[in-house]
Formats: structure tokens, C-alpha cells, sequence
């Protein structure tokens, strides 16, 4: 059994803002797919018991699982979650091991920081082109890619300088 690394002083604040975060995440998943269930009811009622079918209720439906699939992303990762492959890293010695580890880390910071850009200027760009049966910006659902991918960043940062590289679900290395 491996010793718990020791989480860094210095990085409670982070810890604490990383928690708040995962919170307010994991409620606004259960509210978002409380709302696709509610929606999708009335679509099905509209539709089969008034004879009358909603037009937007799929596509409120569809932007609301995006949103909550990229919010969920930064839950499961602070939890540990993700699926991984790991054979290598466990089969390395223990000091090179976490090497490997905090250079996938690493490599998770650059690609979550060029995620958050990128995802904000499309967002920024498609502003002005109106969703199809919706009368929302199309920005507001693109939104979603760089506030999950910052979330993910924050977590990142969070692992590397607190817990050596380990989501806070895992208890390895």
C-alpha cells in the first residue's frame, strides 16, 4: 500500500475554488437533465396526447445535453473518473511512474489552456448566428467548450501542484 502524498499548503485556495466549481457543476448537470426529462415529457405529451407537436423542444433538448456532457467532464475528471489506460505507467518504477504522469499532466494543461481559447473565439465569432428554432445566439451553446475546458485547467493545476499529478479520486502513485 503507497503512503498518501501530503496535498500542497499552498494550494487550499485552489483546492477550495476546485470544490466549489465541482459542486456548482454537478448541480447544474442535475438541473440540466432535469430540464431535458421535463422537456422531452411535454414534447411527448404535445405531441401524442394534444396532437400538437413542439418544434423547439429537441433542439432545447440537444443544447442542454451538451451542456451538461461538457460540465460533467470536469466532475469526472476531478474525480478520477475518466477512462484511462494505465498498464505502462503501473508496470514503471514508482519515481518514473509519476514522471510519466505529470508529463500527461502537462501535456493536459496545453491542450485544456488552447481548448479554452479556441472554444471562446468560436464562441465569440458565432454570436451573431441565431439557433434554428430557438431565438438564443449560438455563442451561448459553443460556451460550453471553454468553461468546461477551463474547469478542466483549474483541476489540472490543482493536481499537478497539490496532489503530484493525481485526480482527486485516485489514491495511486
Amino acid at each position: 500500500m503507497n503512503a498518501p502524498v501530503p496535498e500542497g499548503g499552498g494550494a487550499a485556495p485552489l483546492r477550495r475554488l476546485n470544490a466549489r466549481l465541482d459542486r456548482l457543476a454537478c448541480a447544474a448537470c442535475v438541473v440540466l437533465f432535469g430540464a431535458i426529462f421535463a422537456i422531452m415529457v411535454c414534447q411527448i405529451a404535445f405531441r401524442y396526447l394534444l396532437n400538437a407537436p413542439l418544434v423547439w423542444t429537441e433542439e432545447l433538448a440537444r443544447y442542454l445535453y451538451v451542456w451538461a456532457c461538457y460540465l460533467g467532464a470536469p466532475v469526472a475528471l476531478r474525480r478520477g473518473t475518466h477512462v484511462s489506460v494505465s498498464v505502462l505507467v503501473d508496470r514503471l518504477p514508482p519515481a518514473l511512474g509519476r514522471g510519466v504522469l505529470l508529463a500527461t499532466q502537462g501535456l493536459a494543461l496545453v491542450f485544456f489552456a488552447v481548448l479554452a481559447v479556441q472554444g471562446a473565439r468560436l464562441a465569440a465569432r458565432s454570436h451573431s448566428v441565431s439557433a434554428i428554432t430557438l431565438p438564443i445566439p449560438w455563442s451561448l451553446i459553443y460556451l460550453a467548450v471553454p468553461v468546461a475546458a477551463a474547469l478542466m485547467l483549474l483541476e489540472t493545476v490543482e493536481a499537478v501542484w497539490a496532489r503530484g499529478g493525481r485526480p482527486a479520486g485516485e489514491a495511486r502513485l
